[in-house]
């Protein structure tokens, strides 16, 4: 791949949607909101939070998109998983009322900027003794236990294979593993990665009206279940944090959040690479200029509403620079660990070293990417940020 060539699909994916094709009206018919509702024990529940209102609102602007057979089958699972998961959820939690005044102690978010280090800090703070980043396969399917969840992990490993087969850079630009960490936006209802599946603009323009807080609250309940019988520190991660700190603040107040930096240029142009490439996988066209219109409005609004939550918050923040975490990775998180009371011992210290040394990138340093791809400089890029964060 060239520095120009942008992230291609393998050569069957092409074929496979052709013939998929004549399909599209039965997929659309099996994918109508009521059908999920109903299979998911969800039709006829109360929704306290709004969540049934929210997910009609994504499903139906999903539903509007420009999808290809298998980015409309992708879509369609997507929907039902999170419905299916609300209904479990709530029912797990109904059996065992003590689950809901479990306390979700001291969790720590990471955010910043995509492209910022911020799933290798991720990696490295959930690797110690009680502390536990939620992995793949259980983010996927949070209330699976016993022999159901070795299910879901194989299913889940599944899942990463064919995201790999469909574009093989991926295992460079961000790789998958059912058991390694993963953000929780998949626990989320609402995240800005819906977006880099598929481009709505009237769902973007709901998102930014949204009230954060029942998601939030959405995810220490599915915290609550997935961590019954033993708590650990929650070591969460997702760039869509940062444009949420209020909401997430509500809900876990003594929440220590760590926020990555780096050149927003440099990030950018890394995320709406990864963006084209998700798009790809999912939509019949890309537009390569609104990706960049799209992901620099999100990204200097997140940064904007993040500092003002800096501003006036009585909450525990740490600041990590990404040059420094690349050079010290282990040093940069045991700093962080003492920031926090609880620091490493040698043993873990060492154990963290050799848990930093390892990349699960193939061929590392082949993701190349520019601005100029997206319809944006550096200049422009760097100034939008400047402009947002001194509002």
């Amino acid at each position: 791949m060239t520095e120009m060539s942008g992230p291609r699909l393998a050569p069957w994916v092409a074929p496979v949607n052709a013939l998929l094709s004549p399909a599209d009206p039965l997929v659309r018919a099996l994918s109508r909101f009521s059908l999920l509702e109903r299979a998911a024990g969800l039709r006829g529940a109360d929704d306290e939070t709004g969540f049934l209102d929210g997910m009609r609102v994504l499903h139906e602007h999903i539903q509007a998109a420009d999808l290809t057979p298998l980015g409309r089958l992708a879509m369609r699972t997507e929907i039902a998983r999170r419905l299916s998961n609300r209904g479990r959820v709530l029912r797990t939690l109904r059996a065992d009322p003590e689950l809901a005044e479990a306390p979700v102690r001291r969790p720590v978010f990471v955010t910043g900027l995509p492209r910022t280090g911020t799933s290798l800090l991720h990696g490295l703070l959930g690797h110690r003794t009680g502390a536990r980043a939620p992995m793949f396969w259980e983010l996927l399917h949070p209330a699976a236990r016993g022999g159901e969840a070795a299910g879901r992990r194989l299913t889940t490993r599944m899942l990463a294979g064919l995201y790999y087969a469909m574009l093989p850079a991926m295992r460079t630009i961000h790789p998958l593993g059912a058991t390694d960490p993963e953000e929780c936006v998949f626990l989320l209802p609402h995240n800005g990665v819906h977006l880099t599946r598929v481009p709505m603009p009237g769902y973007r323009r709901w998102y930014d009206a949204h009230d954060f807080t029942p998601d939030y609250r959405y995810l220490k309940q599915q915290l609550q279940v997935m961590q019954r019988g033993n708590a650990p520190q929650w070591i969460l991660k997702s760039p869509c944090h940062l444009g949420n700190l209020d909401a997430l603040l509500r809900v876990f107040p003594d929440a220590l959040i760590v926020t990555t930096h780096r050149d927003p240029a440099a990030a950018l142009a890394s995320w709406c690479s990864f963006c084209e490439a998700t798009l790809r996988m999912h939509n019949r066209h890309v537009d390569l200029a609104e990706i960049g219109r799209t992901w620099l409005d999100f990204w200097t609004r997140a940064a904007s509403a993040a500092e003002e939550v800096r501003r006036h918050a009585t909450a525990d923040f740490v600041d990590v620079g990404y040059e420094a975490l690349a050079a010290d990775p282990a040093g940069a998180t045991a700093a962080i660990w003492d920031r926090i009371g609880r620091p490493l011992t040698g043993d873990e210290r060492a154990a963290l070293t050799v848990f930093a040394g390892r990349d699960r990138r193939r061929s590392p340093g082949t993701h190349r990417y520019t601005l100029e791809r997206y319809g944006l400089d550096e200049a422009v890029v760097r100034a939008a940020f400047s402009t947002r964060q001194a509002a």
